[in-house]
């Protein structure tokens, strides 16, 4: 999933255009809360004796974005002034917040919002998705770059190969190249006819999708023909929640047919809608739209679980945030098995229980730094009295509820966190790493 964490100050997330692609960013609340007792309110009683904030490490940095990934924090920063601008990547090593290296970043190419983690390396996609531009592997243990990937590359469900297609000019056809990803070194290659997609599928393996429907599924450690099979034409073939989905139009309309991505045989098929939102992954479910509203369904079955009043689900890995699109009718009909009761076309985010699409908490109620990384969770902050202390909060592992870990006396701005540390940004140019007991 491409999805962009970067800081805006806009009240609210701007509206979407219909056909958008979310990007994920930091969400400011409408208006300010009340006072404490409202803000403890949603999310709990403040604790007595309860979990407590314990200061590990501060760093004098001017962070603009901030990550998790593993057990690296990654930082980039402006390396002085003037211009251009020269930034620099540093990472520090969690939990204990020690400095391990600062290195160049190039800004203009490089999203650090799309880091993915793989074994003893970091990789940092283009800032504009897979196929955009390059990929650089950096070693996690010094930042220096072990080899770059020239158009992006598709990482295997179990990091061992990373799959990159090349274009020679004067060839036949593309070339598909199986690297592994620490080293560089190519593990295997073969010819790829044009207009094929490739996905990765499960258990380390790559499904290979042409228009013309021959779908072919190789081995991503040695390249091995695991299975080919013929899947009629289809377009826009994508892979989520351990099911290949391939859209076609079928009796007049545009429908989708989920398919196993192990035996490559049809599961089942529904038709799909337009609308503002798309088909996302949500919680190991797949969200499709259907009108004003989002219907999960088992991946397996395709049996609905839940239905709820929105225009897009996106999964953030560890918790879920349904999104209505300002002025949609969005909960018009009530239509709603999660029972839900939020107001249609408020524009607002809210996390939302994987299980039941119940509403955990409207983003509304915290300032918050959206982040997609599979080892974090939601964090909120709210200083609700003026020059008073500053409260943070963490979903709790359930994802059913929010709950709120301590308070601290500077002003934030911005905030990441995982099962036992928050990192965030304050108001005197540095970052500061506090653990909290789980």
């Amino acid at each position: 999933m491409v999805i962009d964490l970067g800081l805006v100050h806009e009240p609210e997330p701007a509206a979407p255009a219909p056909g958008w692609r979310f990007s994920p960013r930091r969400t400011r609340p409408v208006a300010a809360l009340a006072c404490l007792v409202l803000l403890l309110g949603l999310a709990g009683a403040a604790p007595s004796d309860g979990p407590r904030l314990i200061e590990i490490a501060s760093h004098e940095i001017k962070a603009r974005d901030i990550v998790l990934a593993g057990d690296r924090l990654l930082v980039t920063s402006a390396a002085g002034q003037g211009a251009p601008t020269i930034w620099e990547l540093s990472a520090y090593a969690m939990p204990t917040g020690e400095h391990l290296w600062t290195v160049p970043y190039d800004a203009a190419s490089w999203r650090l919002r799309q880091v993915r983690r793989s074994g003893d390396v970091i990789l940092v996609d283009p800032r504009s998705g897979p196929g955009t531009g390059s990929t650089v592997v950096l070693d996690a243990a010094t930042g220096q770059t072990r080899w770059v990937a020239p158009t992006g590359l598709t990482l295997t469900d179990d990091g061992t190969a990373a799959l990159i297609t090349e274009s020679t000019p004067g060839a036949a056809s593309p070339t598909l190249r199986a690297i592994e990803p620490a080293s560089g070194v190519q593990l295997w290659r073969a010819a790829l006819p044009a207009s094929t997609e490739v996905l990765a599928g499960g258990a380390g393996r790559v499904l290979l999708i042409g228009a013309d429907g021959r779908a072919m599924l190789r081995d991503g450690r040695d390249g091995h023909v695991v299975r080919s099979v013929e899947l009629g034409a289809v377009t826009r073939p994508v892979a989520m929640a351990d099911t290949l989905l391939l859209r076609r139009w079928q009796n007049g309309g545009l429908g989708v047919v989920a398919v196993d991505p192990v035996t490559l045989r049809r599961r089942w098929s529904r038709p799909v809608w337009y609308g503002p939102g798309r088909i996302t992954e949500c919680g190991g479910l797949i969200c499709f739209p259907d009108g004003a509203h989002i219907e999960a369904v088992d991946p397996l079955t395709g049996e609905p679980v839940w239905r709820i009043a929105a225009d897009l689900v996106v999964d953030f890995e560890s918790y879920l945030v349904a999104f209505t699109v300002a002025g949609s009718a969005g909960g018009a009909t009530g239509d709603d098995t999660a029972g839900n009761d939020d107001p249609p076309g408020t524009g607002a985010g809210r996390i939302v229980d994987p299980a039941t699409g119940r509403t955990v908490l409207p983003l509304s109620a915290w300032e918050t730094e959206l982040e997609g990384r599979g080892d974090a969770t939601f964090v909120g902050y709210r200083r609700p009295v003026e020059g008073g202390p500053t409260w943070l909060a963490v979903l709790a592992p359930s994802a059913e509820s929010v709950r709120i870990v301590g308070s601290v006396t500077s002003a934030l701005d911005g905030c990441v966190g995982n099962s036992d540390t928050i990192v965030c940004r304050d108001g005197t140019d540095s970052i500061t790493i506090w653990h909290y007991q789980p």
